[in-house]
């Protein structure tokens, strides 16, 4: 007990800095963990190895709950090209690396599959702060998540049982098939009638959710699974919408919790004296963080994503993560790997979830954008000789009615959008169209946007607006926006826009709609 409240000082100490410095919350929990390593406060290591098994377990059951296989749908081509090749290319250049260290070829496959998958736990974390969940590149994002843990989970179960033999791997396989059987039943039928229709209170509903969690780590150890198998296929099994929105409501607390006390564990175990490992973990990361965001851009562009799309995931997905550290705990668990193994890993799994972050922002994809030749626009001379037309920046669900109008006055106009299925119909009707940015100035200079009578934008990012505005500005044409917030509306205007606020429009529609209505009844009465 005293090592356990040892371990919830230090975490609510690192919680206090990170609020206070406004700092990434991960790397502090971790350097408090070296904190009480350095200074021979750890809990023993049985109890530790406890507490990281239970904390992984309740993390990748909160993954497994963010993994809705619906939530990427219109995205097939594109989130399997780019997890299969992901994670083939990056494992193998894994198991190269290991090979480079001197290590034996089970240790060289465990860390080559450690390295393939990327932290559902952060990335959802930061689309959810960016509000960039249900962007195109968002659902790729989330799609590839779910495509990496389900090999991974797979590859699991067939390195821990390699060295018993083929008849073992085959058992193994038809375990993990009724465990994934039974995870789509629940996610298909149980839990949505016990979820929404047997209206069950909250307290039971909590109760509920934990029973799912138990039953599927219960039924994983009978079928000699990993129980960090089971638990990630509960929280699929939870992954549905609405569920998943209640579950995670009441997970919240506990997620948070179990994931404080798993970093602070995870950085007083890993052991960093040795010059060697620090070289080799920043090999590995160095590999992820330069080999990730490369191979999705190419494959992300030629599977019909646009190269801001594709850079944004890459960079996104560019790290390790939470089941880097279930693989090679099983690993150590079994005896295949020596400790150095898993503080490698465990070393690149801390870089890259430190750096990852740092890096995955607007300013630095528009600095990869300028350095990619393939991103620049092609030249279309009908749309460099157009003048006093009308720019579309973004299709959205209002520019049909937009289009319309605009065709049904005579005017000119030109959408620009990137979304190849809408600009494939656009084009069969006859409207001229350029797929890309249009926050990109290239763009923008493609469509002749200055000499345009006006630009009516529909992008998802109020920031992308603003991008467009600071180009055009001074002496640009009238730039219109649809906004959802006031504070939104302030930056559009400030920046001189013209924004038009998303609730104002919709009062509009339904007054019209009202007195509409009325008219009816006055009509048929006189």
């Amino acid at each position: 007990m005293t090592g356990l409240a040892i371990l919830l000082v230090a975490a609510a100490i690192a919680f206090g800095l990170a609020q206070a410095l406004r700092a990434p919350l991960i790397p502090l929990l971790l350097l408090s963990g070296v904190m009480l390593h350095m200074s021979g406060l750890s809990m023993p290591e049985d109890v530790a190895q406890s507490v990281l098994e239970i904390g992984l377990a309740v993390l990748v059951f909160g993954a497994g709950m963010e993994l809705n296989p619906k939530r990427f749908g219109g995205q097939f081509r594109p989130v399997l090209g780019i997890g299969i090749v992901q994670f083939v290319a990056v494992g193998l250049a894994g198991v190269c690396i290991a090979w480079s260290m001197g290590q034996d070829w089970i240790a060289a496959l465990y860390i080559g599959l450690a390295v393939t998958t990327s932290s559902t736990l952060i990335i959802v974390r930061l689309l959810k702060t960016r509000q960039q969940m249900f962007e195109p590149f968002g659902r790729v994002v989330t799609g590839v998540l779910l495509i990496q843990d389900l090999f991974i989970v797979l590859m699991i179960v067939l390195l821990i049982r390699v060295p018993e033999g083929w008849g073992s791997i085959a058992r193994g396989l038809a375990s993990l098939s009724v465990l994934l059987a039974l995870a789509y039943s629940f996610l298909r039928w149980l839990m949505p009638y016990v979820m929404l229709r047997t209206k069950l209170d909250h307290e039971t509903l909590g109760l509920a959710i934990m029973a799912v969690l138990f039953m599927f780590m219960w039924a994983a150890h009978l079928l000699g699974l990993p129980i960090i198998t089971g638990a990630f296929l509960a929280g699929v099994s939870l992954s549905t919408f609405p569920i998943n929105s209640i579950a995670r409501g009441m997970m919240t607390s506990l997620s948070t919790f179990f994931l404080a006390l798993f970093f602070v564990v995870l950085g007083a175990i890993i052991d960093v004296t040795s010059a060697q490992d620090w070289i080799n973990a920043a090999l590995l990361a160095a590999m992820i963080l330069v080999l990730t965001p490369t191979l999705v851009a190419l494959i992300g562009e030629r599977l019909g994503l646009t190269a801001r799309a594709s850079i944004e995931s890459g960079l996104l997905l560019a790290m390790t993560s939470e089941f880097s550290l279930v693989v090679v705990l099983q690993g150590l668990m079994t005896g295949q790997i020596q400790p150095v193994v898993f503080n490698v890993v465990a070393l690149a799994t801390v870089i890259t979830m430190t750096i990852t972050p740092l890096i995955a922002t607007d300013r630095f994809t528009w600095t990869l954008m300028r350095l990619n030749r393939r991103t620049r626009p092609r030249e279309v001379e009908t749309l460099a000789r157009l003048n006093n037309h009308v720019v579309l920046l973004g299709y959205g669900r209002g520019g049909s009615v937009v289009l319309k109008a605009l065709r049904a006055a005579g005017q000119d106009l030109v959408v620009v959008d990137d979304d190849p299925v809408v600009l494939r119909e656009l084009e069969e009707q006859g409207v001229p169209t350029v797929r890309g940015d249009g926050s990109d100035k290239r763009i923008l200079a493609a469509v002749n946007a200055r000499q345009a009578r006006a630009i009516i934008s529909s992008m998802r990012r109020v920031s992308d607006t603003e991008s467009a505005l600071r180009h055009l500005n001074p002496g640009g044409p009238p730039v219109i926006t649809r906004v959802f917030d006031p504070e939104d509306a302030e930056r559009i205007r400030a920046q001189g826009g013209i924004p038009v606020l998303s609730s104002t429009s919709a009062a509009e529609a339904f007054m019209n709609w009202y007195r509409y209505t009325q008219k009816e009844p006055e009509a048929e009465q006189s």
